[in-house]
């Protein structure tokens, strides 16, 4: 992980609420580019997901990677293996928030449990990722959306022969569809 970005995220897991560690969040997060703030958030998400499935001893243990290669590198049982990541959001919801913390205004809005999740299910699995034979396995999350776990059951069993063919014709071992604010796998799917 880069320093900067490794930093923020240690803040932001180790959580403390004193002023001077807010401040330093603050500061950092600010002399991030972009890409930095992308990698920071998709650190957090794969490290909570490390955490609830202990697949890692140390989930701070990878690195943030750049296309063509997938989001993240790390090691299990001594092989490199890859996760490439996705938040499960819907764009309407995704837009609304972004414009309340910019004119600090709520205001609602309707929002889909499945557009969003056979959107990136789809626009994942056709993608294609350098690896160098490594495994690769897709972590699709929820951060800002919270997951209706009925419809996305419902999803996931109504369309399970298009997913099973869309992991069948992609590089991912496995799919996981992870909720970040409870901690919690809502599903694991195998090639």
């Amino acid at each position: 992980m880069d320093s900067a970005v490794e930093r923020l995220v240690r803040l932001a897991v180790e959580w403390s609420s004193t002023e001077d560690a807010k401040a330093e969040r603050v500061a950092l997060w600010e002399s991030l580019s972009p890409d930095e703030r992308q990698q920071t958030g998709e650190s957090r998400a794969f490290i909570s997901f490390a955490n609830a499935t202990k697949l890692i001893s140390d989930p701070f243990e990878h690195s943030n990677e750049s296309p063509p290669k997938p989001d993240i590198r790390t090691s299990i049982d001594g092989q490199n293996y890859y996760f490439e990541l996705g938040e499960i959001t819907d764009q309407g919801l995704a837009r609304n928030i972004h414009i309340a913390q910019k004119t600090k205004e709520v205001s609602g809005c309707t929002l889909s449990q499945v557009d969003p999740l056979a959107k990136m299910l789809k626009q994942k699995c056709e993608k294609k990722y350098e690896t160098n034979d490594a495994h690769v396995d897709l972590l699709l999350y929820y951060w800002r959306q919270c997951p209706y776990e009925p419809a996305i059951q419902d999803y996931m069993s109504e369309n399970r022969y298009e997913i099973e063919r869309l992991i069948k014709n992609s590089q991912f071992d496995k799919i996981w569809i992870y909720d970040w604010q409870s901690g919690k796998v809502l599903k694991k799917i195998e090639r």
